[in-house]
């Protein structure tokens, strides 16, 4: 398992952003931990998608409410697996406000 996503932050509210991207060889990436962490002081909301490129893209997590000075494990995204070349997409209701943390693997 390694780190694949260290404190990404959005930087425009409403607005799903790139913070990891599968490799395009192999089987993809499988997520073994999720983090959400808000330290700001409000209180804001996420969601989060795989983006594979084909498919519509759907939230696997939609608007999760992350109350300030607490965390969220993501436990919906947590065992999912990025298909090659596909990405993960974070949206958040508040810049600079939850920090994401995720931990994977890639499949060979």
């Amino acid at each position: 398992m390694s780190r694949l996503v260290n404190n990404f932050v959005n930087s425009i509210a409403d607005t799903a952003q790139t913070a990891f991207s599968s490799d395009a060889t192999g089987d993809g990436t499988r997520i073994d931990s999720f983090t959400a962490s808000n330290t700001s002081g409000v209180n804001a909301s996420y969601s989060v998608y795989i983006d594979d490129g084909i498919n519509p893209v759907q939230a696997i997590i939609k608007d999760k409410i992350v109350v300030w000075s607490t965390n969220d494990l993501g436990i919906g995204i947590v065992n999912q697996t990025v298909p090659p070349s596909a990405t993960i997409k974070i949206e958040s209701t508040a810049i600079n406000s939850i920090y994401f943390t995720i931990a994977g693997q890639s499949l060979t």
